[in-house]
């Protein structure tokens, strides 16, 4: 009876890791919402979050793999029940730890959704964490899930049992995970040189918005505080930046925008922030911004995006009134002031 307990506990164990993994490596765009929302979410550096987001995968891939394996290859249950049991702590850690922070910032553990971290999600992993506590618990008394039985004659004269389809099965499993995880290091890599290209001069992409010494069209618009903004309005030199919750390079570089608003000397007057885009996303990242900026949020090529000629994002740029200074995707290549 109790080798039955521990059988069910590796597969649900494994579903749920399964599930959790598939739903963040289904396309490269679930991958990059993951890895975005992790500085929102745990606090984790932006610069870090490419390491993290890519060791919770590999960490997720071993333990199921281990699940499976313990399957057919019972000897292996303590230590999967043990990796189990760690892992699934952890995520009980850090999801309490965004509840008690109140942060809002959808936990993006499976995939895309926009339910926020609460108590239910607190509850579940507790109960994840015992069921690998008690799984560890008898598989090192000595417990073993029951034997595979027999499942058809080989034709060569042995036996075909379902010990031998396992663990094939999970063998091919370890492959397509270690093939997953390859194929996003690789991702990662080429963003990073590509980025590492641009920003060093050897390949210059397109401007992002008007260049400098270009003057910015006209444009009227409210902030979300209901403060008009206009480009009459623009006095002295403004750091302006254009963002979407969805990139993952605006995710990367917000930390340093808000560190630089903050150093303002004319305070948020001075700073002027568009949010591209619409729903709970969106108005996280406003009021994210709005204490060290005055923020509009648009649609994609509203009118203060086509005022400055915005065709990609993150862009950001300083402005001497009407006109720019300076613009780039890095907001590190744009001076924080004209003065020599």
């Amino acid at each position: 009876m109790t080798g039955a307990l521990l059988l069910a506990a590796q597969v649900a164990l494994g579903g749920t890791l399964g599930w959790a993994l598939a739903g963040k490596v289904r396309n490269r765009a679930a991958f990059a919402t993951f890895r975005a929302s992790l500085p929102r979410t745990v606090g984790v550096p932006a610069a870090r979050a490419g390491a993290l987001a890519v060791a919770v995968l590999a960490a997720e891939a071993l333990t199921v793999a281990a699940l499976l394996a313990a399957v057919t290859v019972p000897a292996l249950a303590p230590t999967a029940f043990a990796l189990a049991t760690g892992l699934f702590a952890a995520f009980t850690v850090a999801v309490a730890g965004m509840v008690r922070r109140g942060v809002r910032e959808p936990c993006r553990c499976f995939g895309v959704t926009e339910r926020p971290p609460g108590p239910a999600h607190v509850i579940r992993n507790l109960l994840l964490t015992a069921v690998a506590l008690g799984g560890a618990a008898l598989a090192f008394g000595g417990v073993r899930p029951p034997s595979p039985p027999t499942l058809t004659a080989d034709p060569t004269g042995g036996d075909m049992t379902l010990t031998t389809v396992l663990l094939l099965v999970v063998t091919v499993l370890c492959l397509v995970n270690t093939t997953v995880l390859l194929v996003v290091l690789a991702q990662l890599r080429r963003q990073s040189t590509l980025l590492k290209v641009s920003i060093e001069g050897v390949e210059n992409p397109e401007p992002i918005m008007l260049t400098a010494g270009a003057t910015i069209g006209d444009f009227t618009a409210t902030t979300v505080d209901g403060t008009p903004v206009s480009r009459a309005g623009l006095r002295g030199e403004t750091l302006v930046a254009f963002l979407s919750p969805s990139c993952p390079a605006c995710a990367e570089s917000l930390p340093g925008f808000v560190a630089r608003a903050e150093a303002i000397p004319g305070g948020r007057a001075q700073a002027l922030a568009v949010v591209l885009g619409a729903g709970e996303a969106a108005t996280q990242l406003c009021e994210r911004l709005t204490p060290v900026a005055r923020v509009v949020n648009e649609p994609e090529r509203g009118p203060v995006a086509r005022a400055f000629g915005v065709d990609g994002y993150p862009a950001f740029g300083l402005l001497s009134d009407d006109t720019v200074i300076a613009s780039h995707f890095v907001l590190d290549r744009v001076p924080a002031t004209s003065a020599p």
